[in-house]
């Protein structure tokens, strides 16, 4: 059973470690080797309990996500599973949760993701299409009218 709570302040820890676990391999292959200092710091920059969900499998910490719901979308700023419980289906849950969200508000489901990021043929899977890129990230949208 996949679930997810708000996060608190004792999710940090857990959180940091997930983070890193996930993106080690994304931040190496596409930027070089891995600098912990510089990804705790990136991690501290992104990380605020008071926007973050914990996701759980079977009542266990797996991942977290956040998402911003703006004037025009819903924006999936994070979505991190911990690579021990991926290819479980728990970040498709994730989404088609957030599909439904947007659906019933009527507006388009907006996210960037590193363009090394294997997560990137789960999205247009899920009827993500790629909006725009940076040297860095792939834009990708999810729009009812064209999914």
């Amino acid at each position: 059973m996949i679930s997810h709570r708000p996060a608190t302040t004792d999710d940090t820890a857990f959180a940091r470690t997930v983070h890193h676990r996930a993106y080690r391999d994304v931040i190496e292959r596409q930027y070089g080797p891995w600098d912990e200092v510089t990804q705790d710091r990136l991690f501290d920059i992104a990380w605020t309990p008071a926007v973050h969900e914990i996701i759980l499998c079977d009542h266990v910490r797996c991942g977290y996500i956040s998402i911003e719901t703006r004037s025009g979308d819903l924006y999936l700023s994070e979505l991190v599973v911990d690579p021990d419980f991926q290819c479980r289906g728990i970040g498709t849950l994730i989404i088609r949760e957030v599909l439904e969200r947007a659906i019933a508000t009527g507006v388009p489901v907006r996210l960037r993701t590193n363009i090394v990021n294997r997560a990137a043929g789960l999205y247009r899977r899920m009827g993500f299409q790629e909006t725009g890129r940076s040297e860095s990230h792939l834009l990708m949208e999810w729009n009812q009218g064209r999914a």
